[in-house]
């Protein structure tokens, strides 16, 4: 589905869909009135409206699982926290083979794969033809290169620098035919980009960040390979709708979306997140190029939502997840991630055991 929505009928849909899920306190609770309605009399309605109701109807479209603990790389690593004096002393590692890689996969009991290393450029055609095989022979879908960088980064020549690094993953991207890479919007913390900064959400961060993605986009101009931007909770692209207004504000079609709700969560959404992804498929649709699974919880009397909880401990609601996932036109991969290796096996059964519970198929 082309996002064609207008931003007013977006934002109109949210407060349909989401109640006031996204929406400011009453101005009768301002005025020191209580308001005829329960729940108007609060700064934000936290709890879901009584009446909510969920349409578990399954879709026909299985969901392909993938893990970060699993990465296809075209580049040798050794191992990690060595001093530049051990390192010396060990052999030089070698690349494992793409074939013992995709391999991994599919004993770890996945169907799909991202990559890590966002150049290809330079990898000798015999290895991607390897690597092809390879994915045919074991049905993995090796569907985009993972990019984590920061395109608004206050200093100018790194942020210059990560520019040119999507560049170099789009092209490396459209020679290994993958279809996407993911990106984000960025941050102004000169730090990390994934932590708060008070400019984050201010009209110029959103310009810089609307321009710089046109950048990528003009420098790649005639790719045919797409930018899935992932929101992230402290930056400004971090809902449904600020999806929607980025696509219109870029003004290409091959801005599409990696959809992460758990990186939507806020106090205000965290007990309402069947809304916030009945809201999120409503806005999106076909543009979900795949998908993030995480949970989280929120435990103490502060505002702070702790990420990395094992998917079924937190407060998702994975039914109308996987549910919406398998109404859409073929399969996705859904990711499991930011969390230590032996929790994987426990997050994949839950999801497995959760769709068999509403009738979602699993790819196997």
């Amino acid at each position: 589905m082309s996002l064609k929505i207008s931003r007013r009928k977006a934002l109109a849909a949210g407060a349909v869909s989401a109640g006031l899920l996204v929406g400011s306190p009453s101005p009768k609770a301002f005025a020191g009135e209580l308001a005829p309605v329960w729940g108007e009399d609060f700064l934000t309605p936290w709890s879901p409206p009584e009446n909510l109701k969920r349409d578990l109807t399954p879709g026909p479209t299985p969901v392909r699982l993938s893990c970060s603990a699993f990465s296809i790389r075209n580049t040798a690593s050794g191992p990690r926290g060595l001093t530049p004096e051990e390192a010396a002393k060990l052999p030089a590692p070698t690349l494992v083979p793409f074939g013992d890689q995709v391999k991994a996969v599919r004993d770890g009991g996945y169907t799909a794969v991202e990559s890590s290393s966002s150049d290809w450029t330079k990898t000798p055609d015999s290895q991607i033809r390897e690597l092809q095989a390879a994915l045919k022979q074991y049905d993995v879908l090796f569907y985009g290169i993972h990019i984590v960088t920061n395109i608004i980064d206050p200093d100018p020549a790194r942020a210059e620098a990560n520019k040119q690094r999507i560049v170099t993953g789009i092209e490396s991207a459209e020679r290994i035919g993958r279809e996407f890479c993911l990106i984000h919007t960025g941050g102004r913390n000169p730090k990390n980009k994934d932590r708060p900064h008070i400019d984050n959400w201010t009209r110029a961060t959103w310009e810089m960040s609307v321009n710089a993605v046109k950048d990528v986009l003009k420098r790649t101009s005639g790719s045919k390979v797409n930018l899935a931007m992932e929101a992230v909770n402290c930056c400004n692209n971090n809902t449904p709708q600020s999806h929607v207004r980025l696509r219109q504000d870029v003004g290409d079609p091959r801005v599409k979306v990696c959809f992460d709700p758990t990186n939507m969560m806020h106090p205000g959404v965290f007990f309402r997140t069947t809304e916030l992804l009945n809201l999120s498929f409503d806005l999106l649709g076909e543009d979900i190029l795949y998908a993030h699974a995480k949970d989280s919880t929120w435990d103490n009397m502060s505002t702070t939502i702790n990420e990395g909880a094992v998917l079924g401990t937190g407060n998702m609601d994975y039914e109308t997840f996987l549910v919406r996932l398998s109404r859409l036109k073929y399969p996705r991969g859904l990711l499991i991630e930011h969390l230590p290796a032996e929790q994987y096996p426990i997050c994949r059964q839950f999801l497995f055991d959760t769709a068999a519970k509403v009738g979602v198929k699993i790819y196997s």
